[in-house]
C-alpha cells in the first residue's frame, strides 16, 4: 500500500492526518488503527503529501486559510464561505482536501 492509498483509507474512514512542523498527527478510527505502523514507515512520503495538501487531509470540510470548520454554503450547494476568516469561493475538493 503506497502513501496515497494509506491517506485515502484514513480519509474514507473519517480519520484525519495533520502536519505540525515535521510531525504527523493522526486521528485514526478503529477501522484504520492497524495502519499506524505503515504510516510511520512512510513518514517522509506522508510529510510531502501533507505539505502538498496544505498540511491537513480530513473528511470534514474546513477552510484552507484558517483551518476553521465553520464553512457555509446556501442550501449546501456551490462554493463554501468561511464564517471565521471570511474567505469565499472555496471549492469542495479544496475544503475536503481530497487525495
Amino acid at each position: 500500500m503506497n502513501v496515497a492509498e494509506l491517506a485515502d483509507a484514513v480519509l474514507r474512514s473519517g480519520g484525519v492526518l495533520k502536519l505540525e512542523g515535521n510531525n504527523v498527527k493522526c486521528s485514526l478510527t478503529a477501522d484504520t488503527a492497524h495502519l499506524a505502523g505503515k504510516l510511520r514507515e512512510h513518514k517522509p512520503e506522508l510529510v510531502a503529501l501533507l505539505r502538498s495538501y496544505g498540511g491537513r487531509i480530513a473528511a470534514f470540510p474546513h477552510c484552507p486559510q484558517c483551518a476553521s470548520y465553520a464553512l457555509y454554503r446556501k442550501d449546501n450547494i456551490g462554493l463554501y464561505e468561511c464564517l471565521t476568516c471570511g474567505l469565499g469561493g472555496i471549492e469542495e475538493s479544496t475544503a475536503r482536501r481530497l487525495v
